[in-house]
């Protein structure tokens, strides 16, 4: 006589005792059902934890788009986590380029204004040496 093995259902994870592969038919989805590479008695010593934590991890395998859809919601929050921090940091980042646009312009106008100012001596030193000696000719004459 043979002996009993494990069948269960890829889909949902419903399982049973059979014989014979030909009769292992999940009984809710009633599609041919995947023998488990376990001894009889080796699942049936297991817990219904265990047991369905195996199930569980034999059903993910067999159906990638399975593990898809359970880590898709995860996979959705870690992108608006991830968007959520990236725009904080292209605020910040905004706020610096302003803070430096801002030094720039200063410095900017004070360069400027120390050059007009710079200029505006040298041309007050000209006319109060041009003013001291009234009978030397002056550099713009020659």
């Amino acid at each position: 006589m043979r002996e009993l093995s494990v069948f269960y259902c890829s889909k949902c994870g419903y399982y049973g005792y059979y014989q014979l592969p030909k009769n292992a038919v999940c009984h809710k989805c009633s599609c041919a059902m995947v023998r488990l590479d376990m001894a009889h008695q080796n699942f049936v010593n297991l817990n219904y934890e265990e047991r369905d934590r195996l199930l569980a991890a034999k059903m993910i395998e067999s159906a990638p788009s399975l593990a898809c859809r359970i880590t898709a919601p995860e996979k959705l929050y870690r992108q608006r986590k991830l968007v959520g921090a990236l725009t904080h940091r292209i605020l910040e980042l905004e706020k610096e380029v302003d803070e430096l646009n801002d030094t720039i312009e200063w410095m900017h106008t004070t360069i400027w204004n120390a050059v007009r100012q710079r200029q505006e001596l040298k041309e007050e030193i000209q006319y109060l040496k041009d003013s001291a000696n009234p009978d030397q000719p002056t550099s713009a004459d020659s």
